[in-house]
């Protein structure tokens, strides 16, 4: 190598250390970083050959505009010309509500803030969004409600020590697995117990002390009957109910209703497993509860979030070693965009409904605070508003809609209506399909910036190659979208460290305070947790002394999530049972989600032929037993049906998933040159069903048919 480029990982929210090795000004081998505190020398297969997509021969390295049914090259000046006047044509027949942005969750900090510094205060829309509230939002809101932010309490060492390590609708295992690997090493070296709530027979469960084999969209039941029993033989830490918390009299109420025989009933869990969990828990001296898409993704999801926070609460499992409800984040940078304000929120973990929080970024920014919007819209909601007429100008970066997006015959009918802007690193990809104008970005390893793993550790990016061709870092273009606008001033920044600076400040005194952090010092340390003040060598644990920002001036939530003494929140949450369940035209449960060997949406795994080779296409996982009674073959190509749509996938035999339960990766798409021809998205099954606090997609308990085909396909 002429080089090795220490830099961090940017697939999901781990945060892995690694070294990209350069020769002749081309990135040609990565290898683990010893040093790095969060891997400790070690990567999946996914970060091993990260470095393959740098230089792919289908790199997008000119901006396109459409033409005809075809895309024109054009200069740079060109495009930027033409995003501005759709910007300003829009704004002028449609106020700011006919301009919205939908990106991707793995830009660096920086340029999320100047994505949403261009969304609030230049063209005070309500219609910015991440393609993070598909994996995230829900931990977002149950954080909020519970602690009064959006603050992971828990750090990696927590999964070194536990007692038990609960795992709640997640699959280390495949998604983080270097966070896997501690689990297991903390039970070889400690004893450490390993309890999974899952329906599907995953790894972990496979592995575990006990495994709770609950139904699809039942976790509210299975969470109350843990509460329940928790209360009932007194498991619980009385003293840091009165002096930490409010609410508990409510909770109890409704965990009442839930003893362990109605939970079986409801969940397919054993009672006596039920209680046998409850106790596992109640008696550890510490435990960590780590969970993902699983929850968020599933019904009920931000109160499945609030209970999972009250089961360690009530027990005082929380603000030390060993002992917190743990978020993992499926996007190396997820956290990054929330703690700038993505969402509805502002920067520095401000609320828009709070008028000091609005007074105080407005200020700093030198706006009007009427342009601040109040609330933002979800992607969801700007679809419908695409779809009543009212959004003309759609710019989506680095993210991919016409592949992720739920119930995608609605989503693609919208991306063809809107004037569409897609800003990404290849050409073909999916959205681009649908796309008037085409910005080639910058990608991992060609820029410089912060991201936010999932224990709040500030990471550094560093740039190692060159973008190819024509192609530019995504703060670049934005920053030059402004002062077409008319805004440059405004965002008129020399470089990411300028920005950094500038956000900074926004932090100061808040929950997520980084004041104290920059460059040199996330190079040297290898990652910083917030907050870190001035003098502070950072933040392993939140909430040490059981005290919450939950007081007005401190809070993300505004009203009745506010506290005067600073105690956290116990809620009393509602159970309503799934939207769909199986019935005799949809006899099966429909689970999606992720495998080890694809990233999202494959936009840069497909392109790698190791990962590709190893999966490369969409499946369905049926039980043996269903499959021996349909009589479909290992292999054989079955068509799955739901309310919303059907895709043709080859069947996988297997025991992980139980029977009348059906599952199938969302990775894959079908609208590149090579796919056309098979419909395989998963998300042409899904529907717009959302959680009614967060407003994230249910993806985890939809129901389905399966359908074998006849001898011609038909």
């Amino acid at each position: 190598m002429d080089r090795w480029v220490a830099t961090t990982c940017g697939y999901c929210g781990t945060g892995c250390g690694l070294y990209l090795g350069v020769k002749d000004g081309r990135a040609v081998a990565v290898k683990p970083d010893a040093a790095a505190p969060v891997n400790q020398g070690h990567l999946c297969l996914k970060g091993l050959y990260e470095w393959k997509t740098l230089h792919h021969p289908e790199r997008a390295m000119v901006p396109l505009r459409r033409h005809g049914r075809g895309m024109e090259p054009v200069t740079w000046a060109e495009a930027l010309d033409e995003v501005a006047r759709r910007i300003q044509e829009a704004l002028a027949s449609g106020g700011p509500e006919a301009v919205g942005i939908y990106h991707g969750g793995q830009l660096t900090l920086e340029e999320y803030y100047a994505i949403h510094k261009l969304a609030k205060g230049v063209l005070g829309t309500p219609n910015i969004d991440a393609n993070t509230r598909l994996c995230m939002a829900s931990t977002v809101s149950g954080y909020i409600r519970s602690f009064g932010v959006d603050a992971p309490p828990a750090c990696y060492e927590d999964l070194d020590v536990s007692s038990l390590i609960f795992i709640f609708g997640a699959n280390p295992a495949e998604m983080h697995p270097q966070l896997w690997q501690r689990i297991l090493r903390n039970r070889k070296l400690n004893g450490a117990q390993i309890m999974v709530a899952d329906p599907r027979l995953t790894l972990p469960a496979r592995v575990a002390d006990l495994h709770l084999r609950l139904r699809c969209g039942s976790n509210i039941p299975l969470l109350y009957g843990l509460i329940n029993v928790l209360i009932k033989e007194e498991l619980l830490d009385r003293d840091f109910i009165r002096r930490a918390t409010t609410g508990f009299d409510e909770l109890a109420g409704a965990a009442a209703a839930f003893p362990p025989e109605r939970v079986a009933q409801l969940t397919g869990v054993p009672a006596a497993t039920i209680v046998a969990a409850a106790r596992l828990f109640g008696r550890s001296p510490d435990a960590v509860t780590v969970f993902c898409q699983g929850v968020n993704q599933s019904c009920g999801a931000v109160d499945t979030v609030t209970l999972i926070n009250s089961l360690h609460l009530i027990t005082g499992k929380i603000g030390r070693s060993g002992a917190a409800p743990f978020s993992l984040t499926g996007q190396a940078s997820a956290l990054s965009m929330r703690e700038i304000g993505g969402g509805s929120s502002l920067p520095g973990f401000r609320n828009p409904e709070n008028p000091e929080h609005r007074r105080q970024v407005a200020a700093y920014w030198g706006i009007p605070e009427e342009r601040l919007p109040r609330r933002v819209n979800n992607i969801n909601e700007m679809l419908s508003l695409i779809n009543a007429g009212r959004l003309k100008v759609l710019w989506v970066i680095g993210t991919n809609p016409a592949v992720s997006l739920p119930d995608q015959g609605f989503t693609r009918r919208q991306l063809e209506k809107v004037f569409l802007i897609v800003q990404d690193i290849f050409y073909p990809m999916e959205t681009a399909a649908f796309a008037d104008l085409f910005l080639p970005g910058a990608g991992w390893g060609e820029k410089t910036g912060v991201i936010t793993n999932s224990e709040r550790r500030l990471n550094l990016v560093r740039r190692a190659v060159a973008p190819p061709g024509e192609a530019r870092d995504d703060l670049s273009i934005v920053s030059q979208v402004a002062r077409h606008l008319g805004a440059g001033e405004f965002m008129a920044w020399s470089g990411p460290a300028a920005v950094f600076a500038e956000l900074k400040e926004l932090t100061r005194g808040r929950p997520n305070d980084i004041t104290g952090v920059d460059y040199a010092l996330l190079e040297r340390r290898g990652g910083v947790q917030w907050p870190c003040s001035s003098g502070s060598r950072g933040t392993p644990r939140l909430y040490t002394v059981g005290v919450f920002p939950t007081r007005a001036e401190e809070a993300q939530g505004y009203g009745e999530f506010n506290h005067p003494e600073g105690r956290a929140r116990l809620w009393a949450v509602p159970y309503a049972p799934p939207p769909e369940v199986p019935d005799g035209e949809f006899p099966f449960w429909l689970n999606t989600g992720r495998i080890i060997e694809h990233y999202h949406t494959r936009t840069r795994t497909k392109r790698i032929p190791e990962l590709q080779a190893l999966v490369a296409g969409a499946y369905v996982e049926i039980n043996l037993a269903d499959a021996a009674r349909l009589q479909v073959a290992e292999g054989e190509v079955v068509r799955v049906v739901t309310r919303h749509g059907w895709i043709e996938v080859p069947a996988r035999l297997t025991e992980v998933v139980a029977p009348g339960e059906v599952f199938i990766p969302f990775h894959f798409g079908d609208l590149d040159p090579g796919e056309e021809s098979r419909q395989q998205a998963a998300n042409h099954l899904t529907g717009r069903n959302v959680d009614h606090l967060s407003g994230q997609p249910l993806a985890k308990a939809g129901v389905c048919r399966l359908e074998k085909l006849a001898a011609n396909g038909d």
